[in-house]
């Protein structure tokens, strides 16, 4: 990097920061940083993927619309853009129709993690369990099943793995011995020849303790007010 490249990316990030924070709190920020860098430093920060954060002071930096508009135009980043709507139309050469320019907030997906097989341990055992909150714990917790992987499942329409995951693999214990019941006796199970009771679940049953402990009715396991106990009495 030439000393005058430097400048010009210097002067385009107080430049940015002048047009959003009318406060010059940040663009003091990152010139007092900068003079104090050397090149080699300088280079070095602006090669990490995030090397800028605004620093925000209540009632003194407070960017409206308008700012975030002119700021972004500095660094030619559009704040409205069009929207590809292929899934609604394509033409014969496959070019998608396009929406109206609308606001774009980016959401990047992070890598399923736990959908992942190569891990330092991997339990196959669901024994150690709490036996109030229906969590596995102990050297069985890697067993247990993420909110990822549920939300993954969800998102692929899997919904009888989900419902076997959530239930009967999960803290549905009454679920749960029937299953490995059929499992023994005729080597298979089949998910509708269990037992789908609302009270089957641990966590359900705490967190309804809970509820009640804190004088608060859901419909969660009770049923016009009465809890599960109470009707299977009749």
């Amino acid at each position: 990097m030439t000393k005058k490249q430097r400048q010009d990316v210097e002067a385009l990030i107080i430049k940015f920061f002048d047009t959003l924070d009318k406060s010059r709190t940040n663009s003091d920020y990152y010139k007092e940083m900068f003079s104090q860098m050397s090149d080699e430093q300088f280079l070095k920060m602006m090669k990490t993927k995030f090397p800028f954060k605004f620093h925000y002071r209540p009632s003194v930096v407070e960017p409206t619309m308008n700012d975030v508009e002119k700021a972004l135009k500095v660094i030619g980043v559009p704040l409205m853009e069009e929207i590809n709507l292929g899934f609604l139309y394509e033409d014969e050469n496959g070019k998608p129709v396009k929406s109206q320019k609308c606001l774009v907030g980016y959401n990047y997906d992070k890598k399923v993690q736990q959908m992942i097989t190569k891990k330092n341990k991997w339990a196959a055992e669901i024994e150690n369990r709490d036996m109030k909150s229906g969590r596995l714990n102990g050297q069985d917790k890697g067993a247990g099943t993420s909110e990822r992987e549920f939300e993954s499942l969800t998102t692929l329409g899997l919904d009888k793995t989900l419902e076997e995951f959530a239930k009967p693999k999960a803290d549905a214990m009454l679920s749960k011995n029937v299953m490995y019941s059929n499992i023994a006796s005729t080597g298979m199970v089949r998910l509708k020849d269990l037992p789908n009771e609302i009270d089957d679940s641990l966590s359900k049953n705490l967190m309804n303790v809970f509820m009640i402990g804190s004088h608060l009715s859901t419909n969660l396991i009770n049923q016009d007010n009465y809890t599960s106990s109470n009707l299977k009495r009749g």
